[in-house]
């Protein structure tokens, strides 16, 4: 494999963890925007923000995700027999069956290199 950014070692192997941010964060999302009612929020003043913030930082949890794919590649390309594909990336991208891509890749991981 070319020449990659590398990680600690205590680090390397845990950068799977990330994935989940994006999904947590919509979960985040849904829960401010649609269930809680925007009478709920002090002033819809705060309901703008609170929006705002959960938007924000959804995709700054995206980028930490992807940033966390690409190093868990690399880890797992290092450690074992399977080299994954970027192509693992549309798990953030594809609605609906993204759940059903990342599942799949976690689970090629752990039968390759395990997930703890």
């Amino acid at each position: 494999m070319g020449t990659a950014l590398r990680t600690t070692e205590s680090l390397r192997d845990k950068w799977w963890v990330t994935l989940g941010a994006p999904y947590l964060m919509i979960g985040l999302q849904l829960f401010a925007i649609v269930i809680l009612d925007p009478t709920d929020y002090p002033s819809s003043t705060a309901y703008i923000w609170v929006v705002r913030i959960l938007s924000v930082g959804f995709f700054v949890a995206l980028v930490g995700a992807l940033v966390g794919l690409y190093f868990d590649i690399i880890y797992v390309a290092e450690s074992s027999e399977w080299t994954p594909s970027m192509w693992y990336s549309l798990m953030f991208f594809a609605p609906g069956i993204g759940v059903i891509i990342g599942l799949h890749y976690l689970s090629k991981r752990s039968r390759y290199v395990g997930l703890f």
